[in-house]
C-alpha cells in the first residue's frame, strides 16, 4: 500500500514539474519569493488575473489620437562571424609567416565546406615585445636602442556566411589551428528599404481599417477631419537582445541528518530575448523560430474632430476679425 502512495506522489510531482517547465527556469527565482517558507496552498492556485490593457486610441472633444504599432521579424540574408588571433615570435618575418599560415589553412578548408563563405583577415596591432635581465641588456650597437625579443602580432578573422547552422562547421574548422576566440557574430540583411515599405503599407492598412470603424462608432466621417501624422523606425539587432540567465536547479533534500549538503555553483550563460509582440498592433513573419533582426514601425496620427469657428485666412487686430479675400483684400469680419 505504501508503494503506490509513493507512486502516486511521485507522478504527481513529476506532472507539476512539468507543467512549470512551460515558463522556463527563469521564473523559478520568482516562483520561490512567491511560496516563501514553500507552505504554498497548491488547492488555491487558480485566480483570475486582471491584465491592463495596452491604450492604442484615445480622443476628447477635440482631437483623436491613433497609435499603430507594427513589428518586421526579419531573418539574416547573411551572418559575419569575427575571431581574434594572436601570434607571438622570435622575428617579425616569423610571426608573420606563423599567422598567415594559419589563416590560410582556415581559408582554404572552409572553401572546400562551402565556396560561398568569404574571408577577411584584418590587422590589429603589431607590435615588439622585450625580456629584462637584472646585469645585462641587449643593444643595438649602431642606434643604441634596445632590441626586442619578439614580436606580438594580433588579427580579426572576419568570416561571412549565409546558412546560420554552418557556424558549426567554422567553428570546428578554426579549432583546429588554434583560433577559439569568437569576439561576436553581425547580422546582415539587404531588405532594410523594402521592409520599411512593407511596415508603412501595413500600417496604412490598419489605419483605414481603424478609421472605418472609428466612423461608424462615432457617426461621423472621419476620412474627412484634419490630420496631422508622425512617424518612426527602429532596428533592433539579435546581439542586443540577449540577456543573462544562472541556473537556479538546488536540490534540497537531505536524507542523512549527519550529511552536509554541498551548494552547487550555477551557470550563468545567456538566451535570446526577443520583443514581445503584445504591444503592437501587428507583427510580419511571427513564427521565425531563429535570432531575427526585428525592425519597429511607429504611427502616430492626430484627427481633428471640431474644426476651427474662424475661416483659415483670418487675422485679428486690436480684438478684431479680418478676412483675407482671394484678391488679397483685406475686410472687417463681424462677428
Amino acid at each position: 500500500m505504501k508503494s503506490k502512495w509513493l507512486t502516486i506522489v511521485c507522478i504527481a510531482t513529476s506532472f507539476l514539474n512539468a507543467n512549470a517547465q512551460h515558463s522556463g527556469n527563469v521564473n523559478s527565482e520568482t516562483a520561490k519569493k512567491e511560496m516563501g517558507n514553500y507552505n504554498y496552498n497548491y488547492n488555491n492556485q487558480y485566480q483570475n488575473r486582471e491584465v491592463n490593457s495596452i491604450q492604442t486610441t484615445y480622443s476628447n472633444d477635440y482631437e483623436m489620437v491613433i497609435n499603430i504599432k507594427g513589428i518586421y521579424n526579419e531573418k539574416a540574408t547573411a551572418q559575419r562571424a569575427v575571431f581574434s588571433v594572436l601570434q607571438i615570435g622570435k622575428s617579425a618575418e616569423e610571426v608573420t609567416n606563423l599567422i598567415d599560415d594559419r589563416i590560410n589553412k582556415v581559408a582554404k578548408e572552409l572553401q572546400e565546406f562551402n565556396k560561398d563563405i568569404e574571408v577577411v583577415s584584418d590587422i590589429i596591432t603589431f607590435i615588439p615585445t622585450y625580456e629584462y635581465e637584472a646585469e645585462k641588456k641587449i643593444f643595438n650597437p649602431k642606434t643604441y636602442n634596445e632590441k626586442p625579443s619578439g614580436f606580438e602580432l594580433k588579427k580579426n578573422l572576419i568570416i561571412k556566411y549565409k546558412n546560420t547552422n554552418d557556424l558549426n562547421k567554422i567553428m570546428n574548422i578554426c579549432a583546429k589551428q588554434e583560433i577559439y576566440d569568437m569576439a561576436k557574430v553581425d547580422y546582415v540583411t539587404s531588405n532594410l528599404d523594402q521592409i520599411r515599405d512593407v511596415l508603412q503599407a501595413k500600417a496604412l492598412e490598419e489605419y483605414k481599417q481603424m478609421l472605418t470603424n472609428y466612423s461608424a462608432i462615432m457617426n461621423t466621417d472621419l476620412f474627412k477631419k484634419e490630420k496631422t501624422l508622425t512617424e518612426g523606425y527602429n532596428t533592433i539587432y539579435p546581439m542586443e537582445s540577449y540577456k543573462s540567465y544562472s541556473a537556479y536547479s538546488q536540490a534540497s533534500i537531505n536524507f542523512d541528518p549527519k550529511s552536509q549538503v554541498n551548494q552547487v555553483k550555477k551557470n550563468t550563460t545567456q538566451f535570446y530575448d526577443a520583443a514581445l509582440a503584445k504591444s503592437h498592433t501587428f507583427v510580419v513573419n511571427p513564427e521565425i523560430t531563429e535570432p531575427t533582426i526585428q525592425l519597429f514601425y511607429d504611427m502616430v496620427i492626430k484627427i481633428k474632430l471640431k474644426e476651427d469657428q474662424l475661416p483659415k485666412n483670418t487675422i485679428i487686430r486690436n480684438n478684431r476679425y479680418y478676412i483675407i479675400t482671394a484678391a488679397g483684400d483685406i475686410k472687417p469680419l463681424n462677428l
